[in-house]
């Protein structure tokens, strides 16, 4: 189940792992859209699924945001779901609008500081990926960054074309084309590495912000009472589907960083993932109406 729209990236992701995942196992494999909530609907209707390992969930790095933006979930993220496999890290590309004088990020860094009317970024809304990665730029780089949230990139990338907006961090998917047509200037990315189709684009930890690293993710979870031998054979075929060359090329095609490893791993990465999303969402005292 994926908890998300369909033709999202997410959502087309998912189709190109399970695909392979089927053929591997010899068994269809259904991908169902419930979205709404954030991801919270379709994530109950797995955790209330019988525990056979029939009824799998795939989520974002929101999924273990979502306790510290609704304290009142009537599931637990993090125990009434297990990991299965982490499909992939998706780094994020710091952008600044190309109608500003910064084109590189010690720039936009002493650019913002001198004008903190100015000084603002875009997300694609209150508490989303983006929104909670600035809000962490902005107190790691002692930056006065104001956030405008948008429903969706589409019209925040129009006040970006004309400088009502600065800056933006969003995927290498949605914002390298921007800059290759002059509109956007790449100021960083959040990969551990420079990005292949983006060799020109310097990493955060190159920049000096290691605490950057990171950005959003994605991967395939289950109802925590599924068997553990259930969990280990799905987890190796993931893998295995992973790590085959066809589907690898598509990960890094829609920006996505193949990961895979084992079950453990993946919980104790989202363990660690909450606790830093958290941290982000009380100091910059974010709240969801």
């Amino acid at each position: 189940m994926v908890p998300y729209t369909a033709g999202g990236v997410s959502d087309t992701v998912t189709r190109v792992v399970t695909q392979k995942l089927s053929d591997r196992l010899k068994t269809p494999v259904i991908v169902d859209n419930v979205p709404g909530a954030n991801g919270q609907i379709g994530s109950q209707a797995v955790v209330r699924a019988a525990p056979d390992g029939y009824t799998l969930l795939v989520v974002v790095a929101g999924h273990v945001v979502n306790p510290s933006l609704y304290p009142h979930m009537s599931f637990s993220p993090l125990t009434d779901l297990t990991g299965v496999s982490q499909f992939g890290n998706i780094p994020l590309l710091m952008v600044s609008s190309a109608a500003l004088p910064p084109k590189n990020l010690p720039e936009f860094v002493q650019w913002a500081k001198a004008n903190p009317s100015k000084a603002s970024f875009a997300s694609s809304g209150t508490g989303s990926g983006a929104h909670l990665v600035g809000e962490l730029f902005g107190g790691i780089a002692k930056v006065p960054l104001t956030h405008i949230p948008y429903k969706g990139m589409a019209p925040a990338l129009t006040d970006m074309f004309s400088g009502q907006v600065a800056m933006a961090f969003d995927s290498v998917q949605t914002m390298m084309p921007q800059v290759k047509a002059g509109k956007l200037h790449a100021l960083a990315i959040t990969s551990e590495k420079r990005w292949p189709s983006s060799p020109d684009v310097p990493t955060m930890i190159e920049l000096g912000y290691p605490a950057m690293t990171g950005g959003s993710w994605i991967g395939l979870l289950a109802p925590s009472k599924v068997p553990a031998g259930i969990i280990n054979k799905l987890s190796t075929e993931m893998q295995a589907a992973i790590d085959s060359p066809d589907v690898h090329a598509k990960l890094i095609e829609y920006g996505i960083d193949p990961v895979g490893g084992t079950p453990a791993q993946f919980n104790t990465f989202m363990q660690s993932e909450a606790k830093r999303w958290a941290q982000v969402v009380k100091q910059a005292n974010i709240r969801l109406e």
